[in-house]
């Protein structure tokens, strides 16, 4: 028969029960086992008459102390159950609210591509308002450009500044190059682009691509548009250099006063930037539009890694 357990080893063991059944049970059954513990330490002494006050001091200092185990185990226990119950009803809200962005901006694309069309439509019955119409339907596929590389993203504030131009020269030469002779090419550097910065950007290689087709190039002359974009210094330079006919005073007075230029000279002045027109080094126009890096809350904006996207490399194709 196994002997029975002394004093000593009874308190032992009644504590390790308390702190196990603490750990499955909770608080409450951990104070119970406590409780029928401090019962059977002083069973033996109160059956043989012999409980003094020595006793009944040490049973509730045992007491007190497996009590104390019950809640250290017991009470954290809860806390992490109430934590963990907050964190997944913090995921439920960010699913539902992934789920209503993404909703949201599923209906901009679809209702931005209905306003292009319906901008394109237009322009075919209505020969008179064919350029400004066409024109309107560019500056919002640029836009749309913007809105679906952060919706690639799965959000964000920012863009890749290559991905974005490179992208947005391939549009612009299927729209604008699609029987010419006029090649199109691009060179851009990787750097993040606040949301707003992007668009103003997209919208001002648009308008001075455009600008560029149209003046630079009369009568079925060939030749190339170069658009590139860097850091130089503590600012960016966006740079649309062509080998047209160059800055004549009759070109350079009809370009200036289109409303083309009008929004460019507004975009660059809401950058905080400045924009120059000059002769080319070989030739033809040099437009160049220098700002600052700065993010979106007045802040330097972190350079970040450029963002991946499967396209196919025809920085260099004309238009043919």
């Amino acid at each position: 028969m196994t002997p029975a357990l002394g004093a000593a080893e009874r308190q032992v063991f009644l504590l390790a029960v308390v702190a196990l059944v603490s750990i499955w049970l909770g608080l409450g059954a951990g104070l119970g086992a406590s409780a029928t513990g401090f019962a059977w330490l002083l069973w033996p002494d109160a059956r043989a008459g012999t409980l003094d006050t020595a006793t009944l001091l040490r049973a509730l200092l045992w007491f007190a102390l497996a009590k104390g185990i019950a809640a250290a185990i017991a009470l954290p226990r809860g806390q992490v159950a109430r934590l963990l119950g907050r964190l997944r009803g913090s995921e439920a809200v960010a699913r539902q609210r992934g789920l209503l962005l993404e909703e949201m901006s599923h209906r901009v694309r679809n209702d931005m591509q209905r306003l292009i069309g319906l901008l394109q439509a237009q322009a075919g019955v209505e020969p008179a308002a064919a350029a400004a119409l066409m024109r309107a339907a560019g500056r919002l596929q640029v836009l749309g450009r913007v809105h679906r590389r952060l919706a690639r993203r799965g959000g964000g504030n920012a863009v890749d500044s290559q991905a974005f131009l490179d992208g947005l020269t391939d549009d612009l030469r299927a729209a604008l190059l699609p029987e010419s002779g006029i090649a199109l090419t691009v060179s851009a550097e990787s750097h993040p682009l606040p949301v707003a910065v992007a668009g103003d950007v997209g919208l001002m290689v648009n308008e001075l691509v455009t600008n560029a087709l149209k003046y630079a190039f009369p009568r079925g002359r060939g030749g190339v548009v170069r658009i590139g974009f860097g850091r130089e210094g503590d600012g960016y330079r966006l740079a649309v250099a062509d080998n047209g006919v160059g800055l004549g005073h009759a070109r350079l007075d009809v370009a200036n006063g289109g409303s083309g230029m009008r929004l460019v000279r507004a975009l660059a002045s809401q950058l905080g930037g400045r924009l120059e027109i000059m002769a080319g080094e070989v030739g033809g126009t040099l437009c160049v539009l220098s700002f600052p890096v700065v993010a979106q809350g007045g802040g330097a904006l972190e350079e970040g890694p450029p963002e991946p996207e499967a396209r196919d490399d025809r920085r260099s194709a004309q238009g043919a």
